[in-house]
């Protein structure tokens, strides 16, 4: 899957998939349709698929595709608190270099 793409609309797309061979009486095995359903994650997603690929049968597909969508909310969660501290962080430093510019411009 590719990283540009939500993993929600990714896991939607994937759902109509299996949907659309179930209507033609295609059964696939759970097992296969998880592991490809691991394989099509994004790159960034590696550590994350090496740990999934470690327990091949423990998890459903409806329980990998809950174990991935928590997974993905906590990347977003992450994200967005690493981009506030960074912001946080610049603001400190511009706040600190004008603080020393009015020192000088006192002078």
């Amino acid at each position: 899957m590719p990283d540009e793409k939500d993993i929600n609309t990714q896991i939607n797309e994937y759902h109509k998939l299996l949907e659309n061979l179930k209507a033609e009486n295609i059964n696939l095995p759970n097992a296969f349709v998880a592991g490809i359903f691991i394989e099509k994650l994004p790159d960034s997603w590696n550590d994350y698929k090496q740990q999934l690929r470690q327990k091949p049968n423990q998890l459903s597909l409806t329980d990998l595709i809950t174990h991935i969508i928590i997974e993905n909310t906590n990347r977003k969660n992450l994200k967005a608190k690493r981009t506030r501290e960074r912001t946080v962080k610049a603001n400190l430093v511009e706040d600190h270099n004008l603080h020393q510019n009015k020192s000088y411009d006192r002078n």
